[in-house]
């Protein structure tokens, strides 16, 4: 009696110590996976901050002997180009001094960010942004249109060859964003200056 009570006891055991058992080992996946991705992204900062110190350094360089107006973001490495230095209001047509800012600018920046990161780059972005003045759809459509401008200019025979620009074919992509992302003075006002621009980004994977 005593030995047929010990073994029901133990069945019953057995059959409770199994799901502590099968949570232990699911909490134990999802901490590996957590740390997997954790340190996929810590790496993926690192490279990013990487190049923006890159890009701070040696495309400035580039910006101040040319006089090219153009802001370099040092933490993101993010470009921006001012509507007046690129597009004529409410056009979409790159001006003919726009271009030429391009032929010097862009084989700089290029090889800035493919030289030794090139295999980390999944994207250049060209994202195009307007003020709030007018409708959402024609500011969309102005928006999309400078974006795909810059695109275009930057992949095409008129800007030339330069080191890098096979994979940038591959990788350049143009955002409008009409007046989703607005600049906004300290008083809470919108400025309309600054929110019509270009940005030029890069997007960083780490496994390929």
């Amino acid at each position: 009696m005593v030995n047929k009570y010990r073994r029901t006891i133990n069945k019953e055991f057995e059959k409770s110590s199994f799901w502590p058992t099968f949570t232990d080992m699911i909490s134990t996946v999802l901490m590996v996976v957590m740390l997997m991705l954790f340190s996929s992204e810590s790496i993926a900062g690192s490279v990013e901050k990487e190049l923006a110190k890159n890009v701070g350094t040696s495309v400035e360089e580039t910006l101040k002997a040319n006089g090219i107006p153009v802001d370099v973001d040092k933490t993101t490495g993010q470009i921006t180009f001012g509507e007046k230095t690129m597009f004529d209001v409410d056009e979409s047509e790159l001006k003919p001094e726009a271009k030429e800012m391009l032929k010097i600018f862009i084989p700089k920046y290029i090889e800035t960010i493919y030289k030794d990161y090139g295999d980390n780059i999944s994207k250049i972005v060209i994202k195009g942004h307007t003020d709030d003045v007018g409708s959402y759809l024609y500011n969309l459509d102005l928006s999309q249109k400078r974006a795909f401008s810059v695109a275009k200019f930057i992949v095409s025979d008129e800007i030339g060859d330069y080191k890098y620009k096979d994979k940038v074919m591959k990788d350049i992509e143009a955002i409008g964003r009409s007046e989703a992302e607005l600049i906004k003075n300290e008083d809470g006002s919108v400025n309309k200056d600054a929110s019509r621009r270009v940005e030029i980004k890069y997007e960083i994977k780490v496994n390929n």
